[in-house]
């Protein structure tokens, strides 16, 4: 609470609402107080350091009293925003206050708890209870006022030293609570007046604050603050700077039209003796400590009088609220200023370290508490589950460029099938091939004897040449190769030399085919060899020399023997 003394700033405070006290932070605050006579605007501009706070404009704008209705949110947003174009006044953050009418306030003795949270779970449950409107249409926030010292609970431990025993020591504890509809009700108002509305805060709480800067040496004292206002009147009483009790007065003082005043009707007198019976109501309270101060603050010209009717009906030190002295104030505007402590509490408040004590827009939520244990079972469990449903969608998306790569276009399928029918055709040739080889080593037939035996014999090439020679058969014995002939005469007389070697000859067939060369027939040999070659082949080079090479041949005499060439050069 920015209006506590220093020890409500102790543990219980978490991390996480100071975290947001200084994100609530703002370099200009405007705090709006609005009423049935007057529009109260202050503009605060902080320093980069927290504390250095000055206030740049005072204002105070009469209502319309004819024409205007305040229980329309919406015309009063327009009008709001027509008067601060009217003030060349450009708002940053926007701060209101609820009314003391609007507003359940209730204090509350807790245990002393450090957790924010937990103080949180703990007011709603109780708060909830004693609300005179249904919890969901209610925003409940709270500030802690008083906590207890250390020594305060090292004592009370001695007290009751058996561990879980109850303790007196407690947590003092301010409740308010508004209902929706009003909280609605001030953010159509500022919408309607082309502003965001950020902080929601309570006058009797904004008024203390002003207080603190008004007169801060009195903040750990008894002290009855009176809030005049020519239609209502709050009497708010604070204990060492925490709320204790808090009223508000319907009142009408308006002067009569024709300026009399009958005896016993006195306006100012029966506010006073409201004002009276509130403080003998606040002596019969639980928290009732003799009062040792009472200011009167206002700006309806009637505070004095009001001053001095308490004064004599009490043995109270009365006075007039003075003007802050803690804050610096534009030039010429104490009297504004005195006229508008309610929104200078406001505004100072929200730019204190702590933001509001009560913020109706951003109360203190209930921390929800989980068991760790079973957030760990069900985060394993959720983590397995995505490791799994990863390790599917991998499978998934590696099978998918597997089967595209197996059945896809040019994929392996496509190749093995075009590699198994070569494969088939190719082992087709290799197996016929594999079986004339093991047929003719079978068979013994000495082929390639026979082949060089058959070159041997051959004529001249000059006579005939041999085009392709093959072995068709092994079990029977079949060569069969083709010549080219120069004549009959060679032919015949070459088939008749086979005939006489022991070679069985079938019937040669020649066709006249006359090549560029001069040979005139192309004729077609069989041979069968026979079971028992009459000639030794092994031993045939032996006893018969090859045939003398031609002239012509580039072998006979070897390469050197070629006569160069002019511009050549020799191997």
């Amino acid at each position: 609470m920015a209006d506590t003394p220093a020890a409500s700033s102790s543990a219980w405070q978490s991390a996480l609402t100071r975290i947001r006290s200084q994100f609530s932070f703002r370099n200009d605050v405007t705090a709006l107080d609005i009423d049935q006579r007057m529009l109260r605007v202050v503009h605060v501009s902080t320093g980069k350091t927290p504390g250095s706070t000055s206030i740049k404009r005072i204002e105070v704008v009469p209502v319309p009293s004819e024409g205007f209705d305040l229980e329309n949110p919406k015309e009063v947003g327009e009008w709001i925003g027509e008067q601060l174009k009217a003030l060349h006044l450009v708002p940053g953050t926007v701060v209101m206050a609820a009314r003391r009418g609007e507003a359940v306030l209730k204090e509350l003795l807790l245990p002393p708890l450090k957790d924010a949270g937990e103080m949180a779970s703990m007011v709603n449950m109780r708060a909830a209870r004693e609300l005179p409107f249904p919890e969901a249409d209610a925003v409940i926030d709270f500030t802690v006022t008083k906590v207890p010292t250390k020594k305060e609970l090292k004592a009370a431990r001695k007290e009751t030293p058996q561990p879980g025993a109850a303790t007196d020591i407690k947590a003092h504890i301010v409740v308010a609570a508004v209902r929706r509809d009003t909280v609605n009700r001030y953010l159509t108002i500022t919408e309607s007046a082309g502003l965001k509305l950020t902080g929601l805060g309570l006058r009797p709480l904004a008024s203390f604050r002003a207080l603190k800067a008004c007169v801060p040496e009195i903040n750990g004292n008894a002290v009855a603050l009176i809030s005049v206002r020519r239609h209502e009147v709050d009497v708010d009483i604070l204990i060492d700077g925490r709320l204790v009790f808090s009223r508000e007065l319907s009142v009408n003082l308006e002067k009569p039209e024709d300026g009399i005043d009958l005896a016993g009707q006195d306006p100012i007198t029966q506010v006073a003796k409201e004002i009276i019976r509130c403080l003998h109501s606040y002596e019969g309270s639980e928290a009732f400590k003799p009062l040792e101060h009472l200011y009167v603050a206002g700006g309806t010209g009637l505070e004095g009088n009001l001053l001095d009717i308490i004064r004599s009906q009490t043995d109270i030190d009365c006075k007039r609220m003075p003007a802050p002295t803690g804050v610096r104030l534009p030039k010429e505007r104490e009297t504004d200023a005195t006229r508008a402590l309610t929104a200078l509490g406001l505004a100072l408040g929200f730019v204190d370290e702590r933001g509001l004590a009560v913020n109706f827009l951003a109360p203190k939520r209930p921390v929800l508490r989980r068991n760790q244990s079973r957030s760990k079972w069900l985060l394993s469990i959720v983590m397995l589950q995505a490791l799994f449903v990863f390790l599917f969608g991998a499978r998934s998306k590696m099978a998918e460029g597997y089967e595209k790569t197996l059945s896809g276009p040019g994929g392996l399928i496509s190749t093995y099938n075009t590699l198994a029918k070569q494969e088939k055709d190719v082992g087709r040739w290799v197996r016929k091939n594999a079986d004339s080889i093991r047929s003719w080593h079978g068979a013994n037939r000495h082929w390639l004897e026979h082949m060089a035996f058959l070159s041997s014999v051959i004529p001249q090439c000059d006579q005939i040449y041999l085009l392709k020679i093959t072995m068709r058969s092994a079990k029977t014995g079949v060569i069969s190769f083709q010549v080219q002939v120069r004549d009959s005469d060679v032919l015949h007389a070459f088939e008749k030399k086979l005939r006489n070697l022991g070679y069985i000859v079938k019937p040669v067939s020649f066709i006249p085919v006359n090549d560029k060369y001069g040979y005139k027939f192309r004729a077609t040999f069989e041979l069968t060899l026979p079971d028992r070659f009459p000639l030794d082949l092994l031993h045939h080079l032996d006893t018969n020399a090859p045939p003398e090479r031609l002239p012509d041949d580039i072998h006979a005499d070897g390469l050197s023997c070629i006569p160069g060439q002019k511009g050549t050069n020799r191997v």
